[in-house]
């Protein structure tokens, strides 16, 4: 016989949203009209490409700001170390157009990660974070277990790093996805 069941929610994976008060309209008419440059869909790869797209962005400051801000919320509201010093940050921009979409990755070597949104319609993909038991559920019937997330312009997204995500096949939109995504650490080990 049964005298007490409760369900204890274990290994909560924290994800905080944060809505921003940056110029979204300035920092996406910037970032499409700099677009007309890239050979791809990001500055990622390229560090000379995303120094240059970095260097004109309106309100660079509270952008930068805005990102180490978030880092640190994530971190006090987590439990984490604290940072000591500035924390190693690395920002890029996604501009999305029809076809364009990025597979399930994570951000190794790096503590906190997230996106800022300043552009996205109704017609724009989500991101999708996994839930990272995916690959050990064996002979379970439960889900793999996913957040598909439908930014608002202005919306910042923090998760752990280790945490796999993607963005499914952008569809035809009328307004530009464009996804300026980051990295935050502890250590400054990149030039």
């Amino acid at each position: 016989m049964l005298e007490d069941v409760k369900q204890i929610g274990l290994f909560e994976v924290p994800i905080l949203r944060i809505v921003t008060s940056l110029d979204n309209q300035a920092i996406a008419d910037y970032s499409i009209e700099h677009f007309k440059t890239w050979n791809r869909y990001t500055t990622y790869h390229d560090r000379d490409l995303n120094s240059r797209w970095q260097e004109g962005i309106p309100g660079r400051d509270k952008l930068e700001n805005a990102i180490l801000q978030a880092g640190v919320e994530f971190v006090n509201r987590t439990g984490r170390r604290k940072f000591k010093d500035a924390p190693f940050m690395y920002y890029w921009c996604s501009v999305y157009h029809e076809g364009d979409q990025h597979g399930s990755h994570n951000h190794p070597g790096s503590l906190v990660a997230g996106t800022y949104y300043p552009s996205v319609g109704d017609s724009s993909s989500s991101i999708i974070l996994e839930a990272p038991w995916k690959s050990h559920i064996m002979h379970d019937n439960i889900p793999p277990g996913k957040y598909d997330y439908k930014p608002n312009p202005g919306d910042m997204l923090v998760w752990p790093s280790w945490i796999d995500h993607r963005v499914p096949v952008q569809g035809p939109s009328n307004i530009t996805r464009i996804a300026i995504s980051f990295n935050l650490d502890y250590k400054r080990y990149h030039d």
